[in-house]
């Protein structure tokens, strides 16, 4: 019960010890409020980057609505905008890799509102966690459990779906 500061570049340590979380960047405050919050809603590119945000893509709003179609390349993405001021056009992308869930065959029916045919790419291991790199006409970032990936039977150059929550779907003004 006794409040504590805790000055740390390691994300996982600030995950793991931190109730609320100040982000510096060259000195000044860019970012304060609650764990998750500021790791899933980084308000800044340079906050999305020390977070450690592991998809981050330049769109551009192509409509705007209770929710927001942003087009990423070839693809469109919907997200919530509730956060972003309706005169913004473009923005960036950002999709943390445990909110990406791959599927293998057709999807009939799902809540997800972005559901992206990929390719994946590399796999790298790291403990029980596997980071996989996927091409769904832009570079993505998915993380799985090993034994997820093993019963996916996940090998490069595999065609996959990736599905997204528009809630996961994280905007940022390119202005800020």
């Amino acid at each position: 019960g006794i409040p504590t500061l805790l000055v740390t570049p390691d994300q996982t340590e600030a995950l793991a010890l931190g109730n609320r979380l100040v982000v510096m960047e060259v000195g000044k405050n860019a970012q304060c409020g609650l764990v998750h919050d500021v790791f899933s809603r980084p308000v800044s590119l340079a906050v999305a980057g020390i977070v450690a945000v592991e998809t981050v893509q330049p769109g551009v709003v192509v409509e705007y609505g209770e929710l927001v179609t942003v087009a990423v390349r070839d693809q469109e993405l919907t997200a919530l905008g509730d956060e972003l001021p309706t005169e913004t056009r473009e923005v960036y992308i950002c999709i943390r890799a445990e909110d990406v869930i791959l599927v293998k065959g057709e999807v009939t029916q799902n809540s997800a509102r972005n559901c992206l045919p990929a390719l994946v790419g590399k796999l790298t291991r790291e403990g029980p966690i596997v980071r996989i790199d996927l091409d769904c006409g832009f570079p993505l970032r998915a993380m799985l459990t090993n034994q997820a990936c093993e019963e996916l039977g996940l090998k490069p150059n595999q065609p996959v779906l990736a599905l997204i929550k528009a809630p996961h779907v994280h905007l940022i003004p390119r202005s800020v």
